[in-house]
């Protein structure tokens, strides 16, 4: 049932009557039409409008307009989809094809109230939007279109205007608010993502998500391809209409006899992309893809979170990393990414820290444990570090010259006493608040770099050889592992059986052993390099290096490198078999082991978190919605790569949408599609990235709804206002919002004003008001979500300049002056950080203290006295009253300070700066043209004679009329004063191009040879020569014989060009053939009897 609201202006009752006498209309006669309500009314829609035209006929002939039959092919109601037709084969009689049929785009109907989708709908009762305990929803007219970005073009989304006959209320079948009360096979069914403003097609949120997207590459991307659409529809129209014309003139062999088309009718334009009545292109904008990718992340952040929350570990590898924390907009780069990993490599926590400090990490491994407490998981037992493995040291300095004795270098039983003697466990997060009983190890690779830091350049000769060294007396390779591997080498007929370096690392277990052989393997090797030189005299230490041993040695003795005792002696997981070299048999198959210790995995990984956040400087909220997509998508991708038997991975990445699948899996079929992928039942309160809270600094403002604005509420029947968007047209005039509908007047909720936290014992300053002016809030870059982030004082605005000058004044002359002034700043921050056109913006205490600097500078500038010319016409001269001393002073010439006077001083110094500069300056000097003795300018000759400089390509050519008549009179040429105009008409200035150009070429050639080294001698030959030619016999480039044979004939014949023209140049050899040439000529069996017939005689 259609609510059509009453027609204004309407006749009354009276009116109506019928006179006396006059039969009374039928029950079949059709009523008075009304004329189109709002509701009904196509001009509204903001689409074209043919497509206006065509859309609505597609309603009626489904039976979804008002007064309109029911469809009589029910096929066309099992799909939502409405395509255009093809142009190209609608037959036109009269006329060319008209452009609008080419201009239309696709929609999609979404009506749940309707009965095309009573299926979908089943005894389900659609709710209210304002939440009725009984609601009764029925349509309140016929809707409106809602253009949707696609990757591959737009379309159109037209959705119903529904109606709660419980409460009044009146909403659009697209209200977010509303889809999100519907069950999931409703949402499901939606091609695109609904919000208040924005409107997208699930498939460009797809390739959106992918690693390494950036927003404005994404928006190149899609405004390439809508582009391209446009020019293909224009093409097949012009196609069309080249069609018919060629049908009309008798190219396909027959000509009509009616002459259809006239001869004057000419082909419509097609428009332009942005045409509001044609094709009606829409642009999209980074900062609109950018929203709609946090939009979407915030859809997935529950799921994400729980996945990792859901991931455990037996084994911890955790390290820092500064590089990915640079990109983050409002942080000047103190922060740092801290993330753990398990022995699959897959990622357990990864936070951002402000300070690399165990205090900071307490949170997080509090959350580790409880994660695991809650799991009944056993916790891991080993953690492998990059540094701060155990209790803080300290070793003797170095005397300059000692790391020349040897003995400096040795380990005595007094330093291994000192190492090992006393507590030497450190404080660490994972020991004080995960496991007590956790063991912490160093990682090889962080020591082994810290060694090779200290030598004088990675280009020394000697440095890949000491790396090599150090490397194999850190570790020790399974012997039962390496004959296994040795043997497969013998069954594969490898000889001799020597495995490479890749083959062991692959195939073969390598242990660290304990303190005391680690120390004597690796003082082996310093003592073979501590003098080691080059040939150049060049050590391949620095003299730091004995110091680094000294650290490292502590480590050492501590047993922080040396492998734990375990079960199997060895850290390693079976990676599966191999077949080696891919020969088949039980001896060519070899065990591919990964190791779990250590922490140089994790070097790959912060490579790839840079890649994940696109750019150099992005905002917090796009940094977060990227890096923690990374974080779940290198996870998924670590159990891809396990490939683990019998467990079933999809091979696709999308968290929400498997934990739908193995929910819907689990209530139908009993069972969860893809158990490995199942997320753990509650959230554990952990929180990661930057939502991290990190006790004792300030958390990250993360603002999501910053860009969200509060709209007005309007009459219910007014025509809905045209919301702004990043999705814009194209071109002028413009056409209504792409991707911001009409927003329903009613279904707008008022949503509360979120007032600052603030506390009556604070000492902070109140944070400033709200401004009404959104200027502040979309004038950044795509990167910051149109939010500047300003850290230089230069860029500071008004509002945040008074209130960091009125902190400094507050706590001026406080020893921590700059650290109070920051704090308190800070807070106000925080305080005003619901207002999304707030002028506060993030800073940090280094750019308040170079602000305090510039001030001071500029303090100093002012005072300084200025002798520039300046606009100033008046000076204002306050008289400063003179002290009297108790000494007589004799009173020093009274100078009165008048603009005249100041005017005097500053032409005195520049008449000053005018003698000490030098008086003969150089003056520029013109050339004297040698035939007439004129300057060869132009302008500044006598008018004896013309001057011109002519220039064609590379040839400058300057024209003389006294010279050239004195080089042509005798030929003809009789006007000495002839201008270069008339002189070019004539044959003789073709002669003096010719000319010039010719001494050109002389002079480019006197050139080269002067520049150019002379070729070398070539070296005189010491083969043998050919007794025709004198040239070497040997093949070779240089010479042309060719060493050959005739068949059937015994011996080697030599080839010579020159020798065979001689010898047939008198039966019709024109020139030197090569040897191909010569074989396909006839005199090929000539020469071959020639030499059968001196082979013979030499035989004899």
């Amino acid at each position: 049932m259609f609510l059509v609201p009453e027609a204004t202006g309407s006749l009354p009752a009276e009116s109506a009557s019928t006179e006396p006498g006059q039969p009374s209309p039928s029950a079949s006669s059709c009523p008075t039409p009304q004329l189109p309500g709002y509701d009904h009314d196509t001009t509204q829609w903001s689409c074209s409008h043919f497509q206006r035209v065509w859309m609505k006929t597609e309603l009626e002939s489904l039976g979804l307009w008002p007064g309109s039959l029911l469809a009589s092919n029910p096929m066309k109601m099992v799909s939502l989809w409405r395509f255009p037709p093809q142009p190209e084969l609608i037959d036109t009689i009269s006329d060319f094809p008209s452009p609008k049929y080419f201009q239309l785009h696709p929609f999609f109907i979404w009506k749940p109230e309707n009965a095309i989708m009573a299926r979908l709908r089943n005894n389900y009762a659609l709710p209210c939007v304002k939440g009725c305990l009984q609601p009764q929803v029925t349509s309140a007219g016929v809707g409106r279109p809602r253009v949707i970005v696609g990757l591959t073009g737009q379309y159109y989304l037209f959705s119903s205007r529904l109606c709660c006959k419980v409460c009044g209320r009146k909403w659009f079948a697209d209200n977010p608010q509303w889809l999100q009360k519907l069950p999931k096979r409703f949402s499901n069914m939606l091609p695109a993502t609904l919000t208040y403003k924005k409107a997208i097609c699930k498939s460009v949120i797809d390739e959106l998500r992918r690693t390494g997207n950036s927003p404005t590459e994404m928006a190149n991307q899609i405004m390439e391809m809508m582009h391209l659409k446009y020019e293909r529809a224009n093409l097949a129209y012009l196609l069309s209409c080249q069609n018919i014309m060629d049908g009309e003139s008798g190219r396909y062999g027959q000509q009509t006899i009616t002459q259809f088309i006239p001869q004057e009718g000419q082909p419509m334009p097609f428009g332009d992309y942005g045409d509001s009545e044609g094709w009606n292109g829409i642009s999209v904008s980074a900062h609109y893809l950018t929203d709609c990718l946090l939009n979407e992340y915030q859809h997935q952040e529950g799921a994400i979170n729980k996945l990792l929350q859901g991931t455990f570990g037996q084994t911890f590898r955790s390290v820092h990393n500064r590089k990915v924390a640079r990109k983050v907009t409002f942080s000047s780069g103190a922060m740092s990414s801290y993330a753990v990993m398990n022995e699959h490599w897959m990622i357990i926590s990864w936070v951002m820290v402000q300070s690399e400090t165990e205090k900071s990490l307490r949170p997080m491994y509090e959350g580790l444990s409880n994660r695991y407490d809650s799991a009944v998981m056993e916790k891991a037992q080993y953690h492998w570090v990059n540094r701060d493995c155990c209790a803080a040291f300290t070793v003797a300095e170095c005397v300059p010259g000692e790391h020349l004795e040897w003995e400096a270098w040795q380990t005595s039983a007094v330093i291994t006493a000192e190492a090992t003697s006393g507590n030497f466990l450190n404080v660490c997060a994972s020991r004080d608040h995960y496991n007590m009983d956790i063991t912490i190890k160093l990682d090889l690779f962080s020591c082994m770099r810290r060694f090779l830091r200290e030598c004088v350049s990675e280009h020394h000769p000697l440095y890949g050889s000491f790396a090599q060294f150090l490397s194999a007396a850190f570790s020790v390779v399974d012997q039962e592992d390496l004959q296994r591997l040795k043997d497969a080498y013998t069954f594969c007929g490898i000889q001799p059986a020597n495995p490479t370096k890749q083959h062991i690392h692959e195939h073969c277990r390598t242990k660290i052993p304990g303190p005391d052989e680690v120390i004597q393997r690796v003082e082996a090797v310093l003592k073979h390099f501590h003098l080691a030189e080059d040939p150049n005299g060049t050590r391949l230490f620095k003299a730091s290096m004995l110091k680094a041993w000294r650290i490292q040695r502590v480590h050492i003795l501590r047993g922080c490198l040396s492998d734990p005792e375990v079960e199997g002696g060895i850290l390693y997981r079976h990676g599966g078999t191999v077949q080696l070299n891919n020969v088949k048999g039980e001896g060519a198959k070899v065990p591919v082991w990964i190791p779990i210790r250590g922490t140089s995995q994790q070097e790959g990984y912060h490579f790839h978190q840079a890649q994940w956040v696109t750019g150099t400087r992005v905002s917090p909220e796009l940094f977060q919605a990227q890096a923690m997509t990374g974080v779940a998508r290198w996870n998924y991708q670590r159990l891809v790569d396990l490939k683990q038997p019998g467990v079933s991975l999809p091979a696709a990445f999308d968290p929400v949408l498997i934990a739908d699948l193995n929910a819907a899996s689990g209530h139908v079929l009993g069972t969860v599609k893809y158990p490995a992928l199942q997320v753990c039942g509650r959230d554990t309160g952990e929180r990661f990235g930057l939502e991290y809270a990190e006790p004792g600094t300030r958390p990250v403002p993360l603002q999501w709804d910053k860009h969200r604005t509060k709209t007005d509420s309007t009459p219910a029947l007014s025509p809905p206002p045209q919301s702004s968007s990043p999705v814009t047209q194209a071109e002028d005039p413009q056409p209504p919002s792409t991707s911001s509908p009409p927003a329903d007047p009613v279904d707008e909720t008022p949503v509360p004003e979120c007032e600052p936290y603030t506390s009556q014992e604070s000492m902070f300053p109140p944070p400033l008001p709200l401004l009404s002016s959104p200027t502040a809030a979309h004038t950044g870059s795509v990167k910051s979500r149109g939010r500047v982030y300003v850290l230089d004082h230069r860029r500071w605005p008004a509002p945040m300049r008074k209130v960091i000058d009125d902190l400094l004044d507050k706590h001026h002359g406080q020893k921590d002056m700059l650290s109070l002034v920051d704090q308190e700043y800070g807070a106000l921050l925080l305080n005003s950080r619901t207002d999304p056109n707030s002028l506060l913006h993030p800073t940090t205490e280094i750019h308040i203290s170079q602000y305090v600097k510039h001030q001071s500078k500029l303090t100093t500038t002012s005072s300084s006295p200025n002798t520039t010319m300046s606009e100033t016409t008046t000076v204002s001269i306050e008289t400063v009253p003179t002290v009297n001393s108790s000494a007589p002073v004799q009173p020093p010439d009274t100078i009165s300070i008048t603009p005249e006077s100041i005017e005097r001083i500053v032409l005195s110094i520049m008449e000053k700066q005018q003698q000490q500069q030098p008086q003969d300056q150089k003056k520029t000097q013109t050339k004297t043209c040698l035939s007439c003795g004129q300057p060869k300018s132009k302008n500044k000759n006598d008018g004896s004679s013309f001057h011109f400089f002519y220039q064609q390509g590379p040839i400058r050519y300057f024209y003389c009329s006294t010279k050239v008549f004195k080089a042509y009179a005798a030929e003809g040429l009789t006007n000495p004063k002839m201008p270069f105009a008339d002189f070019a008409k004539t044959d003789f200035f073709q002669r003096e191009l010719d000319t010039t150009k010719r001494k050109v070429e002389e002079k480019g050639q006197q050139k080269r040879k002067r520049t150019e080294p002379e070729p070398p001698p070539e070296p005189p030959s010491t083969g043998r020569k050919c007794g025709f030619c004198r040239k070497e016999l040997k093949q070779g480039p240089n010479s042309p014989h060719i060493h050959t044979g005739f068949p059937g004939i015994g011996g080697k014949y030599i080839y010579c060009p020159a020798k065979v023209h001689s010898l047939f140049k008198d039966k019709g050899m024109e020139r030197e053939m090569t040897w191909r040439e010569f074989q396909a000529s006839p005199f090929y069996n000539m020469e071959r009897e020639r030499w059968a017939a001196e082979k013979g005689r030499r035989n004899l």
